[in-house]
């Protein structure tokens, strides 16, 4: 699935993940929680909800639950897997905070293809599986990284 010929916006792919999430943990959606998980108002919430339900990617009705269709579901499960994959390689590999990590994975995200994507989990695998075999790559791009700002700051 290519999400760049999907026609969804970035605004509206953040709500599609925002209630993927809240379906995750709670099984369902409703305007207020989808407002503050995203701190947005409501009436910018209802404006997405009606947009995402004319293209058939979420079950919407007015002061009812949220649900994601089908195509919803996996569009939004696409774009967590991504945001995963991301944000596991910034974290566990160049070493930034979970949270540092977590928000530039939101942005990036949102522009990554389908290619440049599996490369990312490729890479991060490849990463892990020589370290587990020994030749801890990771650590060592991590120790050389931390040399190189400690010179610079000293």
């Amino acid at each position: 699935m290519k999400i760049q010929e999907l026609n969804i916006s970035l605004n509206q792919q953040n709500y599609l993940e925002a209630i993927y999430e809240l379906c995750v943990t709670h099984g369902h959606a409703h305007t207020k929680m989808i407002a503050e998980s995203m701190g947005v108002r409501m009436a910018s919430v209802t404006e997405a909800l009606r947009s995402l339900s004319a293209k058939e990617l979420i079950n919407y009705e007015v002061r009812k639950t949220i649900t994601l269709t089908k195509h919803g579901e996996d569009v939004a499960r696409e774009l967590a897997k991504r945001h995963k994959i991301i944000s596991d390689f910034l974290h566990q590999i160049l070493g930034c905070s979970m949270q540092r990590a977590d928000e530039a994975a939101c942005r990036i995200e949102h522009v990554i293809d389908e290619k440049l994507k599996d490369r990312f989990a490729e890479f991060v695998q490849f990463l892990k599986k020589e370290s587990e075999q020994g030749e801890d790559l990771i650590g060592k791009f991590q120790k050389s990284y931390q040399d190189m700002l400690e010179r610079q700051n000293g």
